[in-house]
């Protein structure tokens, strides 16, 4: 067989050739051109993304007999020798085998021969940080004072693991992860010398899957190639890789939208049906509500998406129906959740836990709103129209003193002898919530003691709740919802009930009763000293809350 995998056949032989490394490129060109090669080089860096490359590529360089040259020629003995793998000068080492202290010893007895017919001997050790601490030791000396003409190239995925003493001694190259558009430009160079039509949804797709790792990718390509043969389309892209396409994505997070968990359960068991990876989709869930982030962020989005892979105008129609913390909560339940589902047994059922979670979240609110509003309930008042801060209803806290404590009577139906034909007392009240919502907190505190052609008595259980309701705004939001109801206009009158107080300018203008229990009250809360601990649980206690660890 003659076929050669794309990784192989496409991997770069010079410096000009190299993907996504121009820092590197540049200083290894000019430590050539100037004469300043060092004795020991370490390229880092995840896998796929030229790190042996370029070290056999930087071997060249120094050895080829038109050199040493920022660009090998390619053609020559030692430069088709270097390539194949069979120069004497050139040994490529594989740490994961050659692990061991013995091994160091016996390179470090070849290195003292010189070189049988190059330039330089080049030893080129892959995987570097998987030898160890004894032969590492073993190579301090040599590393520190090397022979002459000996050039050390190390490679390696894991920085962390190499010692500081072989840092201190190498000239350290990161190697970046590649972008989807240079993975994808090569991509295309490839399908087209291959005489291969793929559009570029499918091509993005396989550098997404890639991620950042150019042999990845070009591995992927392989697969899919084997699976779709001279024609690539998305929807083959996906059944090969196991990934979830974009129209899907859309599909769920409007049902996340809506808040429909039936259809969010149903939505994860085809997916899991289907043999699509569990942790991949909710990689890509995690993106997709971030692109949907940087919607309502940005006046530019398209600067911050790849519009290729992203349907801007359905993130926009989706970004109208979710707040800014919101969507930075289910991101954050996702990046925990992907963690757990790797180390856990059940992936499936924590994914499915976690969607239930997001579909019940709600946003944030600033932590001194919800003690304004704590402090405000236990004061027995309620916020004004037009005020800031959330619709909640009273609740009555056992802290509170007894004295203090208002009962509130839950609103009567109206009796048939105060309605008279073609009037609906529950339709006016849906009329008046609807134009304003906070009247459901008022008209729970209030009974229809007279309603006719052209009165409407409504009788209060406390003096507070009749003032808001006797504000000309609200009155006259009473008397028009009654009007678009009934469709006539009435007076409206307003009463305190009698066992609070007899009569309404009395009790309005202040019953010393209750006065002395508001006095009680707001000396209750000046001396009433709170920890953090007591605010957030009853923060948690009014709004419904749960704490995330």
């Amino acid at each position: 067989m003659d076929f050669q995998v794309s990784a192989r056949k496409w991997r770069p032989q010079k410096f000009s050739e190299l993907i996504g490394q121009e820092h590197i490129v540049r200083t290894l060109t000019n430590a050539i051109e100037l004469d300043r090669v060092s004795h020991a080089y370490l390229f880092s860096g995840t896998r796929g993304v030229g790190k042996t490359t370029t070290a056999r590529i930087l071997a060249k360089a120094i050895n080829c007999e038109k050199g040493p040259s920022p660009e090998p020629c390619d053609q020559c003995d030692f430069c088709e020798e270097i390539k194949s793998g069979n120069c004497i000068d050139v040994r490529e080492i594989d740490g994961a085998s050659n692990n061991s202290v013995a091994e160091a010893r016996e390179l470090i007895e070849t290195i003292q021969y010189a070189a049988s017919a190059s330039r330089y001997k080049v030893y080129i050790i892959d995987e570097v940080h998987m030898l160890s601490k004894s032969a590492f030791n073993a190579l301090l000396k040599t590393l520190e004072e090397p022979p002459p003409k000996v050039v050390f190239l190390f490679a390696t995925t894991e920085l962390t693991k190499i010692p500081e003493t072989i840092l201190s001694r190498c000239q350290c190259f990161e190697f970046k992860p590649l972008s989807h558009k240079q993975i994808v430009k090569q991509l295309e160079l490839i399908c087209g010398q291959e005489g291969i039509q793929a559009d570029g949804l499918s091509l993005e797709e396989i550098a997404k899957t890639g991620a950042g790792s150019m042999r990845d990718a070009q591995s992927l390509l392989d697969q899919v190639i084997a699976y779709c043969g001279k024609k690539m389309e998305s929807g083959s892209v996906e059944e090969v890789l196991g990934i979830v396409g974009k129209q899907t994505l859309a599909e769920f997070v409007e049902h996340l939208r809506k808040r429909d968990s039936a259809s969010l359960m149903a939505s994860v068991q085809e997916i899991a049906a289907d043999g699509k990876d569990l942790n991949f989709f909710c990689c890509d869930l995690a993106e997709y509500l971030r692109n949907i982030l940087m919607v309502k962020l940005s006046d530019k989005p398209e600067t911050l998406l790849d519009t290729q892979v992203c349907n801007l105008e359905v993130l926009q129609d989706q970004a109208e129906a979710f707040h800014v913390d919101e969507l930075q909560q289910m991101f954050t339940v996702l990046a925990r959740t992907e963690s757990e589902m790797k180390r856990s047994s059940l992936a499936q059922i924590i994914f499915e836990m976690s969607i239930l979670r997001l579909a019940d979240i709600r946003p944030f609110q600033q932590i001194d709103d919800m003690i304004k509003t704590i402090n405000t309930l236990e004061a027995g008042t309620f916020p004004l129209a037009g005020e800031a801060g959330p619709m909640v209803s009273p609740v009555k806290s056992s802290n509170i003193p007894e004295a203090a404590t208002v009962t509130a009577e839950p609103a009567a139906a109206p009796s048939k002898q105060s309605s008279s034909p073609g009037t609906d007392w529950g339709r006016i009240q849906q009329e008046i919530c609807a134009r304003k919502s906070i009247f459901n907190m008022y008209l729970s505190q209030c009974r229809v003691i007279a309603f006719d052609e052209s009165n409407l008595s409504l009788s209060f259980q406390d003096a507070n709740t009749l003032g808001l309701v006797q504000d000309p705004e609200n009155l006259q939001l009473v008397k028009d919802a009654v009007k678009s109801v009934c469709n006539r206009e009435v007076t409206v009158k307003l009463l305190l009930n009698e066992k609070a107080g007899a009569g309404t300018a009395s009790a309005y203008s202040g019953n010393p009763a209750n006065n002395e229990e508001k006095k009680k009250i707001k000396s209750y809360n000046e001396n009433r000293q709170k920890t953090e601990a007591e605010i957030i649980q009853d923060a948690l206690d009014v709004f419904g809350g749960i704490v995330l660890r």
